[in-house]
């Protein structure tokens, strides 16, 4: 897999420079704000985190995966050491990114965590954001840093914290081309996730949203609140992660489930996404998205390694949640 050179880094982070407002600095000369603009005056427990030791101690409890001992326990390092090891990822540098920072990533006015984490053997960036009172949401932003060199930093558009995001595609065709192409993009927090940011939002007649995933399971849900629920391999549904019904089901669920993801939909412009993704890896699973339109047309897309579009893989997440939390039974 190919990596940016420096040069093309450094052209990368003016040219960001020019479309962004302003860049935020340090941890230390951040105030969390709201959307209004003023300084966050409620507080929260991230709001109380001094050290390293806190943050590592604070993402154990929000994650217990983090706490496993030897080989998978998290590990959050100085940034000198970060950037030091990150050594195909000089933007990290450039970008003056920080290994932990505290800022309100979704503009509600409390304080939210992004940090850099090493855990079973690679850098990854995450976000813990406040979801409700004392009660929190991890983020996986990206993976495998010191290869691909995908990472975020905090930015201001238009008066709002927004994350700058150097990311490569991944669409089939660039793939087999081995055009490994970086781009720079813009995540915001909307539907309850990081995605593109998107001013060009459509208005779609959504019928049906069906997310097979793997050999794993299949999930259907339209919009008579209709929810149909396929397991496709029972051994295989035992070993995912999360108590997975294994058998086939049909349920009513609530009409705004439909609703939000058909809006996620709309605003990933999901029609004018490449209809294939893969990476130059293995071992990885392979998701299927499938939606029919009022006009008979179907999009259908196959994403191996369910890492296309952060869009895309909100929506996964989100037909996910539906497959465990509803009860089949």
């Amino acid at each position: 897999m190919g990596f940016i050179d420096k040069k093309k880094v450094l052209y990368l982070f003016i040219i960001s420079q020019f479309l962004c407002s302003c860049v935020l600095g340090k941890k230390e000369n951040l105030s969390a704000t709201s959307k209004h603009g003023y300084t966050n005056i409620s507080t929260n427990k991230i709001d109380n985190l001094k050290t390293i030791e806190d943050v590592i101690k604070f993402t154990k409890s929000i994650n217990p995966d983090f706490a496993q001992k030897n080989f998978g326990e998290i590990q959050i390092k100085t940034t000198d050491l970060i950037i030091t090891e990150l050594n195909n990822c000089d933007l990290y540098k450039i970008w003056n990114i920080q290994n932990w920072q505290k800022i309100d990533l979704n503009n509600d006015g409390k304080t939210d965590l992004l940090f850099t984490a090493y855990w079973y053997s690679t850098y990854h960036q995450y976000a813990v954001v406040e979801s409700g009172s004392n009660q929190y949401e991890l983020f996986n932003l990206s993976n495998n840093l010191e290869f691909v060199c995908k990472i975020v930093k905090p930015i201001v558009v238009d008066n709002k914290n927004e994350l700058l995001v150097n990311i490569y595609k991944t669409d089939i065709e660039t793939v087999s081309k081995q055009q490994m192409t970086h781009f720079i993009d813009t995540l915001t927090y909307k539907f309850n996730s990081f995605i593109e940011r998107n001013n060009k939002v459509v208005n779609y007649d959504i019928q049906y949203i069906k997310f097979t995933y793997d050999n794993n399971f299949e999930i259907e849900i339209d919009n008579n609140q209709n929810a149909h629920y396929t397991c496709l391999n029972v051994l295989n549904v035992s070993n995912l992660k999360g108590n997975y019904y294994k058998g086939e089901s049909r349920k009513k669920i609530d009409k705004a489930i439909f609703k939000e993801i058909s809006k996620l939909l709309e605003y990933i412009n999901v029609l004018d996404l490449p209809n294939e993704y893969t990476l130059e890896s293995y071992d990885f699973s392979t998701v299927w998205l499938e939606i029919k339109f009022k006009n008979g047309n179907i999009k259908k897309i196959k994403d191996y390694g369910d890492q296309g579009t952060y869009g895309l893989n909100a929506t996964y997440n989100k037909m996910k949640k539906i497959a465990l939390q509803t009860d089949w039974k």
